[in-house]
């Protein structure tokens, strides 16, 4: 789900934020449903992403199980992603490179080349006018709700924090 204000993170056993799960799925340090299956979390997840942003309900549930896939819970690891647009750096070859060529542990090869940014002056706003229309076409959802879905992920990435 998500997370948008402290109400929705779940809770560590020693009661601080989970950084990690919601609410609905971690409380007091375990999940809430130990037995759930990715589908049927994917399921849950959808149902309220297509209400939340008027997307199709089994586009919602696709793309919930895409980003739950990259959890930790589901995958065994933690896999990171792009501190610029998000995207999961699931493999060596996602990784964008510093100035010395070796991986960037923290931007993909789109937005991050020889230790730079690919678009130096990309704005969040920027940002959001351009993958807004890809998300859009990709869920068959509302342009101005990819808007706000884009607008509101890309204020939780390290490169668009204020």
């Amino acid at each position: 789900m998500p997370m948008q204000s402290e109400a929705d993170f779940g809770t560590e056993a020693d009661g601080t934020r989970s950084n990690d799960y919601c609410t609905y799925c971690y409380q007091n340090g375990a999940f809430t449903e130990p037995e759930i299956t990715l589908d049927a979390m994917a399921e849950k997840g959808g149902a309220i992403f297509a209400q939340m942003y008027d997307i199709p309900l089994e586009k919602a549930r696709e793309f919930c199980k895409e980003q739950l896939s990259s959890l930790k819970r589901w995958s065994g690891r933690e896999v990171p992603s792009c501190g610029s647009c998000g995207m999961p750096l699931a493999q060596d070859e996602d990784a964008g490179t510093e100035a010395d060529g070796s991986r960037s542990a923290h931007y993909c090869i789109y937005c991050y080349r020889d230790g730079a940014f690919t678009e130096p002056g990309l704005t969040k706003d920027g940002a959001v006018e351009k993958y807004a229309p890809m998300m859009a076409a990709h869920l068959e959802m509302p342009l101005e709700r990819a808007r706000e879905m884009v607008g509101y992920y890309l204020s939780t990435l390290p490169r668009w924090q204020e």
